[in-house]
């Protein structure tokens, strides 16, 4: 793991600096050229960088430091390095190649004295996407305590009468870590309090990073006041300690963890069953297009069932689950209405869905904690789903 990171660091590292060294590239190619532009690219290349390898290993303690002091820098160098670099380092790439092809041209130089509108614009160009990590990073700090309720009325057939109006808060990715602490845990565990559903399931991703993170997260799991057991699938997140070393710890402190099982609890006229998938599963589709059948016992006349899966791709062969709950997707992160990463990286991404083929529907959350933040047009949330009899 530790060379994993190492060589995260390294690329992200070569990245900032290759991206500034271009900049400054195609800066000095308009003679005379302000000497304080190439230092202020380097200065920031090298902020972002140690910003990033500070990110990468912190641990234990630190990270409580980092967050209470350190929380605006640090979201500012996940905006720029995570998700701006990502596209700018190969589009300067393209830029200088493009200027290269077109090298014999001449060049118009800047304005040798004052400060030209040209020249003004110009320069302006070379701070935009660091004007904008900024101004993401300041929205992420302003908005990293917003929660909100969306509430659902999911029609079942065959519900049984002992489940009507049963309701269920769903919870999904909290992500304890560096920008979730427990005082923010403590946000979503009393937001869920509110709630007073009959019954609480977690759809993954406890953690965001490292071990040490789960002691919060138990914690705020344990603040949930329910009168039965909470349960909880694996998240994408919950794997990176190693395989089954949360799935261990969620057993030990004694979480219901469904780790490709089945839970039944009894109702008058029928039963819930509670099905749900590892994280590796999710990923077995094409090879066990029958996984959620064999999740699930024969159906009896007053079953529904219900399928935690932190990857929202499960619902594709899903037709044996009556619902399905999920995360992971963060509503898309940063949507402008329907347009924006969600779209662009998941088939499903936020909000009720229903297969075509079947009466199955999955609500997949916002989930309420982050491992990137910043969220425009996916606020944070917590799902209250209300269960109904579906008419004849």
């Amino acid at each position: 793991m530790i060379i994993g990171i190492g060589l995260i660091a390294t690329y992200l590292v070569v990245q900032n600096f290759g991206y500034a060294a271009l900049q400054v590239w195609l800066l000095r190619r308009r003679q005379p050229y302000p000497r304080w532009a190439a230092v202020a690219l380097f200065s920031w290349a090298t902020v972002m960088s140690f910003l990033f390898v500070l990110h990468l290993f912190s641990l234990g303690g630190w990270k409580s430091f980092l967050r209470e002091w350190f929380y605006f820098p640090m979201a500012v160098e996940m905006v720029w390095n995570v998700l701006l670099l990502q596209v700018l380092f190969p589009a300067i790439i393209l830029v200088v190649l493009i200027v290269r092809l077109r090298s014999r041209r001449p060049v118009a130089p800047l304005a040798p004295d004052g400060m030209s509108r040209r020249k003004f614009l110009y320069l302006l160009s070379y701070g935009a996407a660091p004007a904008a990590a900024m101004g993401m990073g300041v929205h992420g700090l302003r908005t990293r305590e917003d929660l909100q309720v969306r509430e659902y009325t999911i029609a079942i057939t065959g519900l049984p009468a002992g489940l009507e109006g049963f309701t269920i808060a769903h919870v999904s990715d909290l992500h304890s870590g560096l920008f979730v602490g427990p005082a923010r845990l403590k946000i979503i565990s009393d937001a869920t309090n509110d709630l007073k559903a009959d019954l609480v399931v977690i759809t993954g991703d406890l953690i965001n990073r490292d071990m040490d993170e789960f002691p919060a997260a138990l914690a705020a799991i344990r603040h949930i006041e329910s009168s039965r057991p909470i349960y909880i699938c694996e998240g994408n997140h919950d794997v990176i300690p190693g395989s089954c070393v949360l799935v261990a710890a969620c057993e030990r402190s004694g979480l219901a963890m469904l780790y490709n099982k089945c839970q039944a609890l009894s109702f008058p006229g029928g039963r819930l069953l509670l099905g749900g998938l590892s994280w590796d599963r999710c990923f077995e589709m094409a090879m066990r297009p029958r996984m959620i059948a064999d999740l699930f016992p024969a159906r009896q006349e007053g079953d529904a069932r219900i399928l935690l899966a932190h990857h929202p791709d499960v619902f594709d062969v899903a037709q044996e689950a009556d619902l399905v709950l999920s995360g992971h997707t963060h509503g898309g992160q940063i949507m402008f209405g329907d347009v924006g990463l969600g779209r662009i990286r998941f088939k499903y991404w936020s909000g009720l869905y229903q297969h075509p083929g079947a009466g199955t529907k999955m609500i997949v959350s916002n989930g309420c904690g982050d491992w990137f933040p910043c969220r425009i047009g996916a606020p944070a949330e917590i799902g209250l789903v209300r269960l109904t009899r579906a008419a004849a």
